[in-house]
C-alpha cells in the first residue's frame, strides 16, 4: 500500500514538473544581456534596437526580453570575442577589425573604397555571413552570428573648403585609426593620428585642417563648431557582428528560436543600416541649418578617389593568404562582396531602401 502511495506521489510530482518546465524555460530567457557598441541616445539604439526589444517582449508575451548594455559595461571591448563565447553576453558585438588575424574574411566589407553607405554595407555584410561557411568558421567559438551591419561612411570635414583631391593634397587631416591613416596617405593628404575626443581641441587651434570620420559623432565631439565644410566622399564603412551565445541558443524552446530567426538576420541588418543613415540625415539637416556647406562628388570625381584605393584590395587578399586562407577563397569572398555592394547601391539609388543621398 505504501509503495502504491509513493508511486502515485511520484507520478504527481513528475506531472507537476512537466507543467512547470515551460514556465521555467521561459523565465530563463527574460532580461537577456544584449551588449552593443552604442549608448542609449545613439540613433541605432533609439530607432532599431529599442523597438525590437519591445517587439520581442510583446510578441512572445513576455517569454523573451532584453536588458541593454553599452560597450565596456559588461566587459572590456578587448574581451568581446571571449565574452560571446563564454556567455558573459547573451548577445554581444565583435568588431572584426579590432582583432587582426581572427575574422579575416569578414574584413572584406571593411576594405577602403568598398562600401559607400550603412544600408548598402549592412545588407552585404549579412549576405556575406550567410553565403560563406569559411567566413562563419572564423567566428568566435560557441557563438552564432545573429546579424551583421556596418557604420555610416567616412567623410572629410574641414575648417576651409576642400572640393576635390587636388585640394586635399598636403592637407593635415586627422585620422582616428590605422586604416584611416593609410587611406589619407593614399589620397595625398598629410594624416595626423589623434583620438576622436581630442580632435576638436586640435582643430580649434588650427593644428589640423580637417578630420576623416563619419558624420554621426562630429556634433557630440564639438567638431561641427570648428569644421563647417564637408566633402562627402563616402570611402568606406566599418563592420560589426552581433553574436548570440550558442549554448544559450541551443537551450531555447522552438517558439523563441523561431521568433528570433524570423526577426533577425537581414531584417536587423537593414534596421541598423537605416538607423545610421536616418541619423545622418538628421545631423546633416541640422548642419545645413547652421550654415554648413556639404559637397557631394560626381561619379567621375568619386572614381578618381576610389582608383587611389584599389591597392587596398590586393593587399587584403595578400594578408588573408599570409594567414593561411586560400587565395581563391579570399578572391571569391571579395568578388561576392563587390557584386552585392553594386547591387544594393543600385537599389538604394532607385529609392528601394528609402530616400538617401549618395
Amino acid at each position: 500500500m505504501l509503495r502504491k502511495r509513493l508511486l502515485v506521489l511520484f507520478i504527481i510530482l513528475l506531472s507537476a514538473i512537466a507543467v512547470t518546465l515551460p514556465a521555467q524555460a521561459a523565465k530563463n530567457f527574460k532580461n537577456l544581456a544584449f551588449s552593443g557598441p552604442y549608448v542609449e541616445r545613439h540613433p541605432t539604439y533609439i530607432r532599431a534596437w529599442a523597438p525590437w526589444f519591445e517587439k520581442a517582449k510583446t510578441e512572445t508575451k513576455g517569454e523573451l526580453s532584453f536588458s541593454y548594455f553599452s560597450t565596456g559595461t559588461l566587459y572590456p571591448q578587448k574581451e568581446s570575442i571571449n565574452a560571446v563565447s563564454d556567455g558573459r553576453a547573451d548577445f554581444g558585438v565583435v568588431v572584426a577589425n579590432s582583432f587582426p588575424g581572427t575574422m579575416n574574411l569578414m574584413g572584406a566589407i571593411d576594405i577602403p573604397g568598398v562600401s559607400p553607405n550603412a544600408v548598402v554595407g549592412s545588407l552585404a555584410a549579412q549576405e556575406l555571413v550567410e553565403k560563406f561557411p569559411e567566413v562563419r568558421a572564423e567566428f568566435p567559438k560557441n557563438s552564432l552570428c545573429y546579424f551583421a551591419w556596418t557604420s555610416a561612411a567616412y567623410q572629410i570635414h574641414s575648417l576651409k573648403p576642400i572640393n576635390n583631391m587636388d585640394e586635399l593634397k598636403g592637407k593635415k587631416i586627422i585620422a582616428w585609426d590605422a586604416v584611416s591613416l593609410e587611406v589619407l596617405k593614399a589620397l595625398g593628404a598629410n594624416p595626423v593620428r589623434i583620438e576622436g575626443t581630442d580632435s576638436y581641441l586640435a582643430l580649434s587651434k588650427a593644428m589640423a585642417d580637417g578630420v576623416y570620420c563619419p558624420v554621426a559623432p562630429i556634433r557630440s565631439l564639438k567638431i561641427t563648431e570648428a569644421c563647417k565644410y564637408h566633402l562627402m566622399v563616402a570611402l568606406g564603412t566599418g563592420s560589426f557582428n552581433m553574436f548570440v551565445n550558442k549554448s544559450l541558443w541551443d537551450s531555447m524552446p522552438a517558439n523563441i528560436q523561431k521568433w528570433l530567426t524570423d526577426n533577425g538576420g537581414m531584417k536587423m541588418s537593414m534596421a541598423a543600416g537605416k538607423s545610421l543613415e536616418d541619423g545622418q540625415k538628421d545631423d546633416i539637416a541640422w548642419m545645413e541649418s547652421q550654415g554648413h556647406v556639404l559637397r557631394y562628388l560626381s561619379d567621375t570625381e568619386k572614381k578618381a578617389f576610389l582608383d587611389k584605393l584599389l591597392p587596398f584590395k590586393d593587399q587584403w587578399v595578400k594578408d588573408c593568404v599570409s594567414r593561411g586562407i586560400k587565395e581563391e577563397t579570399a578572391r571569391a569572398v571579395l568578388k561576392f562582396v563587390e557584386e552585392r555592394i553594386a547591387f544594393h547601391t543600385q537599389e538604394l539609388r532607385k529609392g528601394v531602401y528609402g530616400d538617401y543621398k549618395m
